[in-house]
C-alpha cells in the first residue's frame, strides 16, 4: 500500500503533492488577506492626512483581513508540518519495502548504497525531503506569485505606473535565486558528502565495538573519527560562508533597491497628482510583500538544496531496484485479491485484537520447493526441498557456513525469495506482506534479544495482554517456572541490560517461552544450545520435547543432543539438503 502510494515517476507521494499545493493555497490566502489591510491602512491614513473623518467602515477591512490572515498563516505552519510528518513515514515504508523486495541485500560496496547509506537515507535524507517538500517548496512557489498578484492589485486600485513599473523588476528574483544556486551547488553536495561519510563511519565504529576493542584499534579509529568529524565542520562552514553572503546580497542590496525604487516612483507619482497620500501610503506598505520571495532565499541552502540532492537520493535508490518493486507492488496485489476468498481467509486468519494466527490442523505445516538463494557470491542454497508435517519437529544439521541460518531467515521473511517457493500453513509467503509472514511464526535465535525491563515485559511483547497466568504457563513450558519461582520478584525480577541478570540457559528458555506466548504454530529455533553449558542445553532439550504437536518446530543445530528429541533429521551440505537415516543418526 505504501509503495503504491509513492508514484513511480516521483519519490513524493501523490497525498504529499497535493500537501503542497494546499501549502502554496494558504500562503497565498495569507498574503492576500496582508495586502487588503495594507490597502486600508493606507487609504485610512490618507483620509486622516487630508483631515477628514475616518468612518468606521473604513477599518471594517482591516479588522477581518488581520483575522484571516493570521488564519490561514497559522493554518498553514500546522497543516504543513503534519503533512510533513504522514510523508515521512510513507517513504520510510517505501525505502524498507524497496530492501525487502530486492533480489539482494544492500551491501558497504555495492553503487554507494551500503548500510549506512541507506540509514541517512532513511533518517536525515528523508526529513530534508519532507520539510523541503511539504513545508518549504509550497510556501516558495507562493511567493514567487505573491509580488506579481500584489503589484497587479496596485496597478487596478491605485496606480498602474506604479504597479507595472515595479512588475518589471520582480522577474529578478527567482534569476538571482537560480545564479547563486548554481553558484554553491559544489558546495552543498561536498556538505552532504562529508557527513553522509561521516554517519557510515560512526555506524561501522558502533557495530564493531568489541572486535575494535580486542585488536586495539581504539586510538585508530578514534582518529579516523577525527579526521572526518573536521572534514564534515569545515564543509558546513563553506555551506554557511556561502549562504551569509547570500544574505548580504539579497538583503544588502536587491531588497534595499528595490524598496527604494517603489518608493521613490510612489512619491513621483503622488507629487504629480496621479495618486494620493492614501495610494502612495499603500504602496509603500505593500513593499513588505514585495519581498516575501527574497526571504526563501535564505532558508534555500539550508532547505531547499538540500531537499532537492534527499530527493534525488532516494529516487535513485529506489530506481535501482525498480523491477523487485513492481514485483512486489504485484505480489501486494495478489495477496488482497486472494484475501477476500474464503479459503485465502482461513489460511492466514488474525484472531480479534492480536496478531496471532489460529492454529491449523493436519495437513503441511512448512512446504519448500526448489529453493535457491545467492548473496551475490554464488549460490548459498541449491534447490532446497521440504515437507514438513503439522506437529512433526524436524532438526537440519550441518556444518557453519552451509546455508542453515539462511534458510531460516527465508521463512521468517528476513530475507527475499529469489527463486523457488515457500510454504506456510499453506499460505505462500510470496504473497504475504512482512507483517503477515511474521504472524505465521514465532523465533528462537541462536543469540537471544533481550529488552531491559522486567521478565514480564520481555514475555508480553509477544502477547502485550498476556494475564499473569498465561506468562507462568508459558514459563512452565519451558522448564524455566522452577528458576523464575526461586527469584524474589518472580516475574518482576529485572533481566538488566541485554539479559545479563539471567544465565545463557535462562535467557534462551526464556526466549523459547515468548515464542510459544505468541501463540503461532510455527517454531523456528537457530542452534537454540550452541552458547549455554551442559545443564542448561539438557533444559532446553527437555523443554523442546516437551512441546505438544499443535505446533510445528524446525530447528538447525549442530548438537546432537537435540537429535533424540526430533521426529526426523535432514542435513545441509554445501547448499543442499538431505534427509539422514535414523541408522546414521544412530
Amino acid at each position: 500500500q505504501n509503495m503504491d502510494q509513492v508514484i513511480e515517476s516521483h519519490v513524493v507521494s501523490v497525498s504529499g503533492q497535493r500537501a503542497t499545493k494546499m501549502v502554496a493555497c494558504l500562503r497565498l490566502a495569507s498574503a492576500a488577506a496582508i495586502a487588503v489591510v495594507l490597502m486600508a491602512l493606507g487609504t485610512v491614513y490618507g483620509k486622516w492626512a487630508a483631515g477628514n473623518p475616518v468612518p468606521v467602515s473604513s477599518w471594517m477591512a482591516v479588522l477581518p483581513g488581520i483575522v484571516a490572515a493570521s488564519f490561514f498563516a497559522g493554518l498553514e505552519i500546522s497543516y504543513g508540518g503534519a503533512q510533513a510528518r504522514a510523508e515521512e513515514k510513507r517513504i520510510r515504508a517505501a525505502l524498507l519495502e524497496t530492501v525487502f523486495a530486492a533480489q539482494s541485500l544492500p551491501r558497504d560496496n555495492e553503487a554507494g548504497f551500503g548500510s549506512g547509506r541507506l540509514i541517512q537515507l532513511m533518517t536525515d535524507n528523508t526529513e530534508r525531503l519532507t520539510e523541503y517538500r511539504q513545508v518549504y517548496y509550497g510556501s516558495t512557489l507562493a511567493t514567487m506569485l505573491i509580488p506579481v498578484g500584489v503589484l497587479l492589485a496596485v496597478a487596478v486600485f491605485i496606480d498602474p505606473v506604479v504597479g507595472l513599473v515595479t512588475l518589471a523588476l520582480v522577474p529578478f528574483i527567482p534569476l538571482l535565486i537560480w545564479v547563486f544556486m548554481r553558484f554553491f551547488r559544489r558546495t552543498s553536495a561536498e556538505s552532504r558528502k562529508q557527513r553522509a561519510r561521516l554517519a557510515g563511519l560512526y555506524l561501522d565504529a558502533i557495530r564493531n565495538l568489541v572486535p575494535i576493542r580486542m585488536l586495539g584499534a581504539g586510538e585508530r579509529i578514534e582518529a579516523q573519527l577525527r579526521d572526518q568529524g573536521e572534514a564534515n565542520r569545515g564543509a558546513i562552514m563553506n555551506l554557511l560562508a556561502g549562504n551569509q553572503l547570500v544574505i548580504v546580497v539579497v538583503d544588502g542590496l536587491f531588497s534595499l533597491i528595490l524598496i527604494c525604487a517603489t518608493t521613490a516612483l510612489a512619491i513621483t507619482r503622488m507629487t504629480s497628482g496621479h495618486i494620493d497620500v492614501g495610494g502612495a501610503v499603500a504602496v509603500v506598505f505593500c513593499t513588505i510583500l514585495l519581498l516575501e520571495p527574497l526571504g526563501q532565499v535564505a532558508g534555500f541552502f539550508y532547505i531547499g538544496m538540500g531537499g532537492m540532492a534527499s530527493e534525488k537520493a532516494i529516487g535513485s535508490y529506489l530506481s535501482k531496484t525498480g523491477a523487485a518493486r513492481t514485483a512486489q507492488l504485484a505480489r501486494a496485489a495478489r495477496a488482497m485479491d486472494a484475501a477476500s476468498t474464503p479459503q485465502a481467509t482461513q489460511a492466514v486468519r488474525v484472531a480479534p485484537g492480536s496478531a496471532v494466527p489460529e492454529p491449523q490442523t493436519g495437513g503441511i505445516a512448512i512446504e519448500i520447493a526448489d529453493l535457491r538463494f545467492d548473496y551475490g557470491r554464488g549460490e548459498v542454497l541449491h534447490g532446497v526441498n521440504l515437507l514438513v508435517p503439522q506437529g512433526h519437529k524436524v532438526a537440519i544439521v550441518g556444518r557453519s557456513g552451509t546455508g542453515k541460518s539462511t534458510l531460516l531467515s527465508l521463512l521468517r521473511g528476513s530475507l527475499p525469495i529469489q527463486t523457488g517457493r515457500i510454504a506456510l500453513g499453506g499460505s505462500s509467503i510470496a504473497d504475504l506482506s512482512s507483517e503477515a509472514i511474521r504472524a505465521l511464526s514465532a523465533s528462537v535465535s541462536q543469540k537471544t534479544w533481550l529488552f531491559t525491563g522486567t521478565i514480564a515485559d520481555n514475555l508480553r511483547i509477544a502477547r502485550p495482554h498476556a494475564t499473569d497466568e498465561e506468562l507462568w504457563y508459558a514459563v512452565r513450558r519451558a522448564y524455566l517456572a522452577d528458576d523464575i519461582a526461586r527469584m524474589p520478584l518472580g516475574l518482576q525480577t529485572d533481566v538488566a541490560e541485554q539479559g545479563a541478570a539471567l544465565s545463557g540457559g535462562q535467557a534462551q528458555r526464556l526466549s523459547l517461552a515468548r515464542a510459544l506466548l505468541s501463540g503461532r504454530r510455527v517454531l523456528l529455533l537457530d542452534e537454540p544450545t550452541s552458547q549455554v553449558d551442559v545443564a542448561s542445553e539438557a533444559e532446553i532439550v527437555r523443554a523442546i520435547a516437551g512441546v505438544d504437536s499443535s505446533y510445528t518446530l524446525l530447528v538447525a543445530t549442530h548438537r546432537r543432543s537435540l537429535l533424540s528429541v526430533m521426529d526426523s533429521v535432514y542435513e545441509m551440505r554445501d547448499g543442499s539438503l538431505t534427509r539422514m537415516e535414523e541408522g546414521v543418526l544412530a
